[in-house]
């Protein structure tokens, strides 16, 4: 099997760790709003929707938790790795549906974002990454060097995710001024 090298599979490892412990942090301070997206979805019965609300933030916590440890680190990426497919076949069925105008809950209350295309594009690109964390790392030891790398890489990935996600979020917004 192939390996990945150690200091790349820590830096994604970290960036992934970082946004998913966000992403849960924040559903959690929002609990309710959060179920309110979860039922726009349709896909789920009501009676359920409170626990989803809950169970999704945890697991997010949990598999970000595990990301940052090396004897977890496989298994948590495994483990976002179907979340996100969880996520992105919901945003997929109702896109299909025709269904854009509500909010895909990503970030709780600090980001609306309608679902789109991006939103596709994006989770299959997260997928990759927590594939590729999943990965047995090469045998290479880490060197100080390498954590210098892995923080300012991963900070730098981090900043580019939310930024590309803050602005996508707001295209619709920015169009809408655009046209006055």
């Amino acid at each position: 099997m192939p390996a990945i090298d150690p200091a790349v599979s820590v830096l994604l490892a970290t960036a992934l760790a970082a946004i998913f412990a966000w992403s849960g942090a924040i559903k959690l301070s929002d609990v309710e709003m959060f179920e309110g997206a979860v039922a726009n979805y349709r896909l789920i019965p009501r009676c359920a929707e409170k626990q989803f609300a809950w169970a999704v933030p945890l697991c997010e916590c949990a598999c970000a938790a595990g990301l940052l440890l090396p004897s977890t680190r496989p298994l948590a990426a495994v483990g976002l790795s179907l979340l996100l497919c969880l996520f992105t076949g919901a945003i997929a069925i109702n896109l299909i549906r025709g269904r854009t105008n509500i909010d895909c809950g990503c970030f709780g209350p600090a980001l609306r974002q309608d679902l789109s295309a991006w939103l596709l594009a994006r989770n299959a690109v997260l997928i990759v990454l927590a594939a590729l964390v999943a990965m047995p790392p090469g045998a290479r030891p880490i060197e100080w060097v390498d954590y210098v790398t892995i923080g300012f890489g991963a900070a730098t990935l981090v900043t580019f995710y939310a930024s590309a996600n803050y602005a996508l979020g707001n295209a619709p917004r920015t169009h809408a001024l655009e046209a006055l």
